[in-house]
C-alpha cells in the first residue's frame, strides 16, 4: 500500500472510497492514507445545521437501501433460498440493457433512467433531486428508495426496462472454469490514490504497477508463485501481477482500438469514470493472459478497486466473465456495495474542509451508493447480492474490516463522527457491511464436489481501511482462498437457554427485562497448523475476528428454557488443504446493551454484556460433525461444514 498523504485526508480516503464505490469516475482507492490536522473535528462537524442535515441525509439513505439488504444473520454459505437467474447483459461500455417489454403492458409511467451527470446552478436531474453538483457528478440525490421493489418478482412490466433478471434471458455462458490452478494468472487492482492531474496527465494507465499488496504477501504461506513484475517471469502462467489504472498516457502494448475504447471516458474523471477504470483492467487481463500463456485468472482487490472489478464481471468487459475466465475473486476492505461516506459531501463545510487541509476537489470524483445500485448489479439491482448470471460458480471470499480509528490520520474515527451512537461496524472509512455480499441466488452459486451450495464468504480482521491489505491476516485469508481446495463453516446448531440472565427479582444481580439477547463472539486461528508449517508465524495470529466492541457479532432473541437452531455463524472461510483442523474461541453472550441492534437494557447508555457459555479448543475438520460446550446458563452445539470445491 502507498500511504500517501500525510494530512490530508480522511476526506480523501473518505472522498475516495466514496467515490470508489460507484461513481463514475474515479481516481481509486487502495492506497489512500490520510492523516488529519488539527481542526479536522470541527471542520467535519463543523458544528452547524448544514452538518447535522447531512446525517439527517445520510440516514435516510441508509433506510432506503435498507430493504435492499439482507439480515446480518444471512447464512454466509449456501441456505434453501433457491433463485433465478436469466438475463442479457449491457455492451461491455456498461450501459444499461433495456429488455423488451410484453406489447399492450400499461399502467405506470416509465421514468428516464436519473442522470448523474450534472452542471453546477443547472436546474437538472440533481438539482430536482436535492443533490449536490461536485466535479459534474451528482452527489446524494433522493432517489425514489423503492425504484427497485419489483426487479426480481417474476414479472416483466412497462415499469421495468431495466430488469433483465425478469424482461430479458440470461448471458450466454461458453468455456468453462478451472479451479487446478495451473495456468491462472492472479491480478490486484489497488484501490484509491490521491492523483493530481498534473500526476494523471503523466501516468501511463494499464502499466504495471508490482505484484501487488495482498498476493505479495501470499508467498509466505507456501505460494510459489512468482511476480510477474520481475525479470523474465512475463511468461509464467501462473504469475501474480498488478496494474496501474490511473492516467493520461496509453501503454505500449495496446492496440489503437484498445486506445480508442478507453479514451472514450475522460481520464479525469466524470460520471464515466468507473467505465473507463473497468475498461482498462479488462484490457490489462486479456493482455497478460496472452503473454503468460495463462488460460483463466483469479482477482485480488482492496478498496475502490474492488468496485472496479465487480463492474468488469458484472458488465462482461472483454468478454472475461461469460467465457468463466474468472475463476475466483477476492476483497480486502473492498467498496462492494458502494461507500456511503460519499454521501458525506453532500455537505458544504466537509467540501470547504476538504480544501482548507489541502485537498483539491479536482482530485477526486465522489460517487453516490445510488448510483452502483441503478449501474453496476444491473441484472436485478440487488446491491448486496451477487445474482448475475455472470458470477456462475465463482469462488468469492471478501476480507471486512472493523476498526473504526484511522492510523494515518492521528486515529481519528471518521465514520463516527457521523454515527454518534456508534452502533455500524466500519474501518473508518467504510461500513464494514459494504465490503462483502450478503447472499446469492442457489442457482448461481459456486457448488462443491458433492453438490452442495456454496455462496460468498466473509471473515473480519480487526484493523482499519488503509492498513489491513498488508496484514499476514489477510494475506492467510487470501492465500487459503485463491490457492486452496475447501470453504469451513461453523455455526451455533443448537442452543439450550437455562438462566437468561435478565432481571426476574429486585435486587438479583442482572439487568434487563426477559427475552435474552444471545450474541456470538468468536477468534479463529489456523493454529497449530500455521505454526508448524511457518515458523515465524506468531500464535496470536487472528483469522477472523467478530466482537460486540466491534460491532460485527450477531444477536438473536431467546427465552429461558427455549431450545433454538439459530444457524448464526461463527466462521465461514477458505482453510488451508493440509489442516485437519483450527483453533476456536468462542463466547456466547447476553447483551443488555448493544448499538448495532438498539439494545439498551441498562440506566447508563454503554456496551456490556455478560457471558452464558464458552468454548475454547481445536475443532476438526471433519463435514457434519458437531461439537459442544456447556455451562450452568446454557448448552450449545455447533456444527462443522466442510466444502470441497474442487
Amino acid at each position: 500500500m502507498q500511504q500517501r498523504f500525510a494530512t490530508m485526508a480522511i476526506l480523501a480516503s473518505a472522498l475516495a472510497l466514496a467515490w470508489a464505490c460507484s461513481s463514475p469516475a474515479a481516481t481509486g482507492n487502495s492506497d489512500d492514507a490520510v492523516a488529519a490536522t488539527d481542526g479536522t473535528d470541527d471542520a467535519l462537524t463543523g458544528g452547524s445545521d448544514a452538518a447535522v442535515d447531512a446525517v439527517d441525509d445520510a440516514v435516510e439513505l441508509t433506510d432506503a437501501l435498507e430493504d435492499t439488504r439482507p439480515d446480518d444473520a444471512v447464512d454466509a454459505v449456501g441456505t434453501d433460498a433457491a433463485g433465478t437467474g436469466e438475463e442479457a447483459g449491457p455492451d461491455a461500455a456498461g450501459t444499461d440493457a433495456t429488455a423488451d417489454v410484453p406489447a399492450g403492458d400499461v399502467g405506470c409511467v416509465v421514468p428516464p433512467a436519473f442522470n448523474y451527470a450534472c452542471a453546477t446552478g443547472a436546474v437538472d436531474d440533481c438539482s430536482k433531486a436535492g443533490g449536490a453538483c461536485i466535479l459534474g457528478l451528482c452527489l446524494a440525490p433522493k432517489e425514489d428508495p423503492h425504484r427497485w421493489d419489483k426487479c426480481g418478482d417474476g414479472v416483466c412490466s412497462a415499469c421495468e426496462l431495466n430488469c433483465p433478471v425478469d424482461c430479458a434471458t440470461a448471458p450466454t455462458l461458453t468455456g468453462a472454469k478451472d479451479f487446478s490452478g495451473d495456468k491462472t494468472i492472479s491480478i490486484w487492482v489497488h484501490g484509491f490514490s490521491n492523483q493530481g492531474a498534473d500526476k494523471l496527465k503523466a501516468l501511463t494507465y494499464g502499466s504495471i504497477k508490482g505484484c501487488g499488496d495482498v498476493l505479495q504477501n501470499t508467498q509466505q504461506f507456501g505460494n510459489p508463485r512468482v511476480c510477474g513484475d520481475q525479470p523474465g517471469n512475463d511468461t509464467d502462467p501462473n504469475q501474480m501481477i498488478a496494474l496501474e489504472y490511473y492516467g493520461a498516457v496509453s501503454p505500449a502494448w495496446m492496440t489503437k482500438q484498445d486506445i480508442a475504447d478507453v479514451e472514450k471516458y475522460p481520464y479525469s474523471g466524470g460520471p464515466t469514470g468507473l467505465q473507463r477504470y473497468a475498461t482498462i483492467l479488462a484490457k490489462f487481463v486479456k493482455w497478460r493472459m496472452a503473454v503468460s500463456g495463462a488460460k483463466h485468472v483469479n482477482m485480488a482487490c482492496h478498496s475502490m478497486g474492488c468496485l472496479i472489478t465487480r463492474q468488469m464481471i458484472e458488465n462482461d468487459y472483454e468478454g472475461l466473465a461469460s467465457s468463466q475466465i474468472i475463476v475466483r475473486w477476492v476483497t480486502a476492505t473492498g467498496v462492494v456495495d458502494g461507500a456511503q461516506l460519499a454521501w458525506l459531501f453532500n455537505n458544504p463545510q466537509v467540501q470547504q474542509a476538504s480544501t482548507t487541509i489541502g485537498l483539491e476537489l479536482s482530485d477526486f470524483i465522489l460517487m453516490n451508493p445510488d448510483y452502483v445500485w441503478d449501474n453496476t448489479p444491473w441484472w436485478d439491482h440487488k446491491l448486496y447480492w451477487a445474482n448475475n448470471p455472470l458470477f456462475q460458480g465463482m469462488l468469492i471470499h471478501h476480507v471486512g474490516a472493523t476498526d473504526t480509528h484511522i492510523q494515518q490520520a492521528i486515529n481519528i474515527q471518521l465514520l463516527d463522527l457521523l454515527n454518534p451512537t456508534k452502533s455500524d461496524p466500519n474501518d473508518g472509512i467504510m461500513y464494514t457491511q459494504d465490503e462483502y455480499f450478503h447472499d446469492q441466488n442457489d442457482a448461481v452459486a459456486a457448488k462443491s464436489l458433492a453438490g452442495d451450495v456454496v455462496k460468498p464468504s466473509h471473515t473480519y480482521v480487526y484493523f482499519d481501511h488503509m492498513n489491513a491489505p498488508g496484514t499476514l491476516n489477510t494475506a492467510v485469508n487470501a492465500t487459503a482462498a485463491l490457492f486452496h481446495h475447501r470453504k469451513v463453516v461453523v455455526t451455533v446448531d443448537k442452543f439450550e437457554l437455562l438462566k437468561d440472565r435478565e432481571t426476574h427479582a429486585p435486587f438479583d444481580g442482572e439487568y434487563g427485562d426477559p427475552p435474552a439477547e444471545v450474541v456470538v463472539e468468536s477468534e479463529t486461528r489456523f493454529m497449530p497448523y500455521l505454526k508448524t508449517a511457518f515458523p515465524k508465524v506468531t500464535d496470536d495470529l487472528i483469522i477472523s475476528n467478530d466482537k460486540v466492541d466491534y460491532r460485527t457479532a450477531q444477536m438473536w432473541q431467546q427465552n429461558q428454557g427455549d431450545t433454538t437452531n439459530p444457524n448464526v455463524v461463527v466462521f465461514a472461510g477458505p482453510v488451508f488443504d493440509d489442516m485437519t483442523e483450527l483453533k476456536l474461541d468462542v463466547w456466547l453472550k447476553e447483551a443488555d446493551t448493544y448499538a448495532h441492534y438498539n439494545v439498551n437494557e441498562l440506566p447508563l447508555n454503554f456496551q456490556a454484556t455478560e457471558p452464558l457459555v464458552d468454548f475454547h479448543g481445536q475443532v476438526p475438520l471433519v463435514d457434519n460433525s458437531t461439537f459442544t460446550a456447556s455451562s450452568v446458563y446454557g448448552n450449545v452445539t455447533f456444527r462443522v461444514r466442510v466444502y470441497t470445491m474442487y
